[in-house]
């Protein structure tokens, strides 16, 4: 039975972070499957999901990365998942639509937005948010990649939107992806 676990980890930036983790995965028998990681202005952020050798657990890596962990100065954590858990085949079952929000920087804007996607019942996949420009005018940058299900009209939730856009005095645009053959 294969054994897979999601990990997490989080430190300040810089180079060799990505190849001491992926070391000890490599040395306990584990196969990285996902990832997504990122570095937000100094700090390093990445999530794996692994599968884990059948003669490692996850005390086992956890122990290995002690070392890791300590000279990295990186916060770790190692959360067991179960086959079902860990299943690839999990289909969202929706239309995935990547929606661009632009504006004046102010607190709330993140959390208008994903109240009203909520509301809807869709899921964000993913989001990466900015504040760019000079600091005196920052403009905030957000992209989300959403997975609207079948039974939300498109029309309606981009005249939410439209309201939406007004109250908060941001452009947004939602458009849908083309899903990609790798």
């Amino acid at each position: 039975m294969n054994r897979f676990a999601i990990i997490t980890a989080a430190g300040p930036d810089r180079p060799g972070i990505i190849a001491a983790l992926t070391r000890v995965l490599f040395e306990t028998g584990c196969n990285i499957e996902d990832t997504s990681m990122t570095r937000l202005r100094g700090e390093f952020a990445m999530m794996l999901i692994v599968r884990m050798a059948r003669q490692s657990g996850p005390e086992a890596i956890e122990h290995r990365f002690k070392k890791v962990q300590k000279t990295l100065n990186l916060s770790l954590l190692i959360k067991p998942l179960s086959v079902r858990e860990a299943r690839r085949d999990r289909k969202a079952g929706g239309r995935s639509f990547m929606l661009s929000v632009y504006g004046s920087d102010h607190p709330g804007i993140v959390y208008q937005v994903t109240r009203l996607l909520a509301s809807c019942a869709i899921n964000v996949t993913d989001m990466n948010t900015r504040v760019i420009g000079p600091i005196r005018k920052p403009i905030y940058v957000m992209v989300l990649e959403v997975d609207i299900p079948k039974k939300v009209g498109i029309e309606g939730l981009k005249a939410r939107l439209r309201k939406l856009q007004k109250a908060l005095n941001v452009d947004i645009g939602l458009h849908p992806v083309e899903s990609a053959q790798l």
